[in-house]
């Protein structure tokens, strides 16, 4: 792991505060600096006790992120993390940012068929974006997974899900 600087180790110091007056003006520092590094502490204080401006910010800031780099980072914070309530905006910060998640599929398929409807929504639009660029072996794995799980499906969500199997079994 890589070594902290002075600066990461004060924005950290300054996000756990759970101060307003010094969490946002942290946050645009990250935002500038594009230090990847930070994105698990940002991810950290998404969540009802943090001040609806902090989390509005930081999902912003994602929505905003350009470097590949960030995208494990981001998968594994969905495996890692219950958003609750934020995971929708989450799930959209992700395919707003243009990055490309076509390495992780399952992720966001398990988002689909597990999540409501709204979350769903959002992992289908990522999905539709993702997939022409995945691997054969992460397509058919993806594709798999989504009929293996028909059964986990609620019936409000089956439209859906069967415009999304149309969509990702004819790419």
């Amino acid at each position: 792991m890589e070594k902290q600087t002075n600066l990461e180790k004060s924005w950290i110091k300054s996000l756990g505060s759970g101060n307003p007056d010094l969490v946002l003006p942290a946050l645009y520092e990250i935002r500038n600096s594009g230090s990847i590094m930070m994105l698990p502490h940002l991810f950290n204080l998404i969540s009802r006790e943090t001040p609806v401006e902090i989390r509005t910010e930081i999902i912003n800031l994602l929505s905003e992120i350009k470097s590949q780099e960030a995208v494990p980072v981001i998968a594994a914070s969905l495996e890692k993390h219950n958003f609750g309530e934020f995971l929708p905006a989450f799930v959209a910060a992700c395919w707003q940012s243009g990055l490309d998640f076509s390495n992780h599929l399952r992720i966001f398929a398990k988002l689909f068929i597990q999540e409501d409807y709204i979350t769903s929504l959002e992992a289908f639009t990522l999905l539709e974006e993702s997939f022409p660029n995945a691997s054969d072996h992460d397509r058919l794995d993806c594709i798999r997974y989504i009929r293996d799980s028909e059964y986990m499906v609620p019936d409000e969500k089956l439209p859906l899900f069967r415009e999304l199997r149309r969509v990702i079994e004819s790419i």
